[in-house]
């Protein structure tokens, strides 16, 4: 669970109407293979679009809003380089964003973050990254990622804003720089 997803997993899948307990088998692309317990066959089950949680042994605190990961494929997106020929770029076309649910630990400032693992909330104070052990507010500015809290080391989760866009009437009239002729003029 720390470590997101991997073989051997137990976690809660909704199977028939109901959740059903089992473990982990195999990965095949984006989609994992699920052995609910007291049955024969296995299921696909994928991260993103079926309904599951975690087995929690203390009861995590959900957060109220799901958070928007640019995902690339099956995984988080990481800025990486192509080369096509002679140009050279950022590999940006095929990202999408994926809403995931975030589970606070109590009393840490650790979250379990969708099928991606632990990571950690980090509030920006001033120049500082600080440790937050509550859910921050939808308009503060907060980071989740792994690694110390500097601003070089912590590496974060590249999350998209759906904020809506201001809107600019961009049909302005200008006055002409010339007189525009008439209809008998140019006849």
């Amino acid at each position: 669970m720390k470590r997101g997803w991997q073989k051997g997993l137990t976690i809660y899948v909704y199977l028939n109407k109901r959740y059903r307990k089992g473990t982990l088998k195999s990965k095949k692309g984006s989609k994992w293979i699920f052995k609910p317990d007291r049955y024969k066959r296995t299921v696909v089950v994928c991260p993103v679009r079926t309904k599951w949680h975690y087995r929690f042994k203390k009861k995590p605190k959900t957060w109220c809003t799901t958070v928007d990961i640019l995902m690339m494929g099956d995984k988080p997106f990481k800025f990486q380089r192509e080369c096509i020929v002679e140009w050279s770029g950022s590999k940006t076309c095929r990202t999408h964003s994926v809403p995931m649910r975030v589970w606070q630990l109590p009393g840490t400032s650790t979250v379990i973050v969708g099928h991606l693992g632990a990571y950690t909330v980090a509030v920006l104070a001033g120049n500082d990254l600080t440790e937050s052990r509550k859910e921050p507010s939808p308009n503060a500015s907060f980071f989740i990622g792994r690694g110390a809290l500097e601003r070089r080391k912590f590496k974060c989760l590249k999350m998209s804003d759906h904020s809506p866009l201001l809107k600019v009437d961009r049909r302005q009239t200008v006055a002409p720089l010339y007189p525009v002729p008439s209809r008998e003029e140019l006849s």
